[in-house]
């Protein structure tokens, strides 16, 4: 879908990508999938979010980075430092991960599914990668909360390489040096890089896959969600979050 014009303008541009699905494959760490203009959505504008109309069933904490400069197709992998030196903004966010269908017991029928993308809540800018230290993100608390009950509670050591910064690396060497696709990483591309912790919402259709055992445990689930706030907060950087409906 990010390589279909047709595709692409109905959902709004194709703005960026997401990282996750750590450790699900075994040839491969993480995977990638493109996000598009109509799932970006701003804390200040936005209020409330119905779950059934976007098709969530859970939400994710996670750090999102702007490029501020363009990573071209090479042969040669890009370092960590060649990569975070692109970043400008650094954003705190909710992914709410949704899908469109719930039957199948096959994983790969929800990578084809957008890898469970529905839609961005894009909280505060909360510096520029000029002036944040990667490997400090990595102490930075994050919880998900649900009116005032905490709910899950991780870091971004949760992401699919370990940290904000290994997983866009592993996301530049995918697209710019392995895959070759699309021209690499354009500046201005908003990427989201994979979750600290999570929350499901009790009885919202979720995909058929078998339960991890043991869950994570940064992973939390909640009954008790409809019409109350959802919030993730990040340790000494503010929160972000909006009114959860049906």
């Amino acid at each position: 879908m990010a390589t279909s014009p047709f595709a692409t303008r109905r959902l709004g541009g194709h703005v960026g990508w997401k990282m996750g699905w750590k450790g699900v494959f075994v040839e491969r760490k993480t995977l990638c999938g493109p996000m598009f203009g109509v799932g970006m959505l701003r804390c200040e504008d936005c209020k409330s979010v119905s779950l059934k109309k976007h098709g969530v069933f859970a939400a994710e904490a996670e750090f999102g980075v702007v490029l501020k400069s363009s990573l071209e197709v090479r042969s040669s992998a890009y370092s960590e430092e060649e990569v975070w030196a692109a970043v400008g903004n650094v954003e705190i966010c909710i992914e709410l991960c949704g899908a469109r269908q719930m039957t199948s017991e096959n994983r790969l029928m929800y990578v084809a599914d957008a890898l469970l993308s529905s839609a961005v809540l894009r909280g505060p800018v909360i510096g520029t990668g000029s002036d944040i230290d990667p490997e400090g993100l990595n102490s930075v608390g994050v919880s998900l909360s649900i009116g005032e009950n905490l709910v899950s509670a991780g870091d971004s050591k949760n992401n699919p390489c370990d940290s904000v910064v290994g997983s866009l690396t592993a996301l530049a060497n995918e697209l710019c040096v392995e895959r070759k696709v699309l021209g690499g990483l354009k500046e201005g591309a908003f990427v989201i890089a994979g979750h600290c912790c999570q929350v499901s919402f009790g009885g919202r259709p979720a995909p058929n896959l078998p339960p991890k055992d043991p869950a994570p445990k940064e992973w939390g689930e909640v009954t008790d969600w409809k019409g109350l706030v959802l919030r993730a907060d990040f340790d000494g950087y503010g929160s972000v979050g909006c009114k959860i409906n049906e």
